[in-house]
């Protein structure tokens, strides 16, 4: 049966893995540990966490089981992100998607530091057929056999750049930012990707990615709690309350707005003055990009320490599917809408 290709923009990060196929978002926190691993049963109803079977072994997906603390090596492990997460994150995102084997047709976007070292790995491992077993919170279980016929990788945040040239069907759309040198900074939860872009051409020199993102901020606020209330709280308790500006432990309610400030603050004259270094020797760059669900949170902090002209990329939804949904554009423009038109051999 000749089944149509389903088009896919999946962002693989420290914090978050992001996918969308442009009607039904997936979002989910960059960690896994196997079923027998903790104590902790979290509750698998909750958005954003997921019950996967690979290779024999049980695994959760999305779950923080122990706070802010799981996370901490990532900067300085960035490889344990594909070799012992990666595939199974990417898959668990796509599985969402499958159904029958349908083709799936899908760019990734990886940070800019690595994604020269892990695109031929990833490429290699994730091309092809796979099966993965899935339970749903009502503990019912599906086998999803995932058929990846094609695989592309690109630097964050060249979908969020994408998404300044094209509309969500792929199409080029007249933009002042083909002709223009811009600098795009990409603040994601647990690192920053800085890339020049030159009349659409990626330069090398001035883009990099540093290890630097909202975690960073998110770790002072908890450290914080967990000095006065014993408590170190897990990760997606924490993110909804920084944006409610509190948090209640136990019968008290602690007001978070005031620290919240002030850790922003700090995070953004951080980044400020690594985003100007490097881009100090590029003194033609005409506008200062910000993107990424870290951008949102503290651009009111950090527009105004960054030297030159600097505009925020507003979005229609979760800022964090930034990427994801210009890498579906991508893959719209380099395959066709319905998937079956091919360009230039890919």
């Amino acid at each position: 049966m000749n089944r149509q290709p389903k088009l896919l923009g999946l962002d693989l990060g420290f914090g978050f893995t992001k996918c969308t196929d442009g009607a039904q978002p997936v979002i989910f926190q960059s960690h896994m540990y196997r079923a027998t691993e903790s104590g902790i049963t979290p509750d698998h109803s909750a958005a954003g966490i997921h019950r996967i079977e690979m290779d024999g072994e049980a695994y959760v997906v999305g779950h923080d089981r122990a706070g802010l603390s799981p996370f901490e090596d990532f900067p300085r492990q960035p490889e344990r992100l594909i070799n012992d997460y990666g595939h199974h994150l990417i898959l668990t995102a796509l599985a969402t998607y499958s159904d029958q084997e349908i083709p799936l047709y899908v760019v990734v976007g990886l940070p800019i530091a690595y994604f020269r070292r892990w695109e031929t790995r990833l490429v290699e491992n994730l091309s092809g057929y796979h099966k993965i077993g899935v339970r749903d919170p009502a503990d019912r279980y599906a086998r999803k056999n995932i058929h990846v016929r094609k695989l592309h990788v690109v630097p964050h945040p060249l979908g969020a750049f994408t998404s300044l040239i094209m509309d969500h069907e792929g199409r080029f759309r007249s933009s002042e930012y083909d002709a223009i040198k811009i600098a795009l900074v990409d603040i994601g939860f647990r690192t920053t990707d800085v890339m020049i872009m030159d009349a659409t051409r990626f330069c090398h020199r001035g883009s990099e990615t540093f290890q630097q993102g909202l975690v960073n901020a998110f770790a002072s606020i908890a450290r914080r709690l967990d000095q006065e209330t014993g408590q170190m709280p897990r990760l997606e308790q924490l993110y909804k309350a920084i944006h409610r500006g509190f948090i209640r432990v136990g019968d008290q309610e602690y007001n978070l707005k005031n620290l919240r400030e002030e850790t922003f603050h700090h995070l953004s004259s951080a980044l400020a003055d690594r985003i100007n270094y490097a881009l100090k020797d590029d003194w033609d760059i005409e506008r200062v990009v910000l993107t990424g669900g870290g951008a949102v949170e503290i651009a009111e902090h950090l527009a105004p320490l960054v030297n030159g002209e600097v505009v925020l990329i507003e979005h229609d939804q979760d800022a964090r599917l930034g990427n994801a949904q210009g890498q579906l554009s991508l893959a719209r423009h380099m395959w066709g809408a319905s998937g079956l038109c091919e360009r230039n051999g890919q």
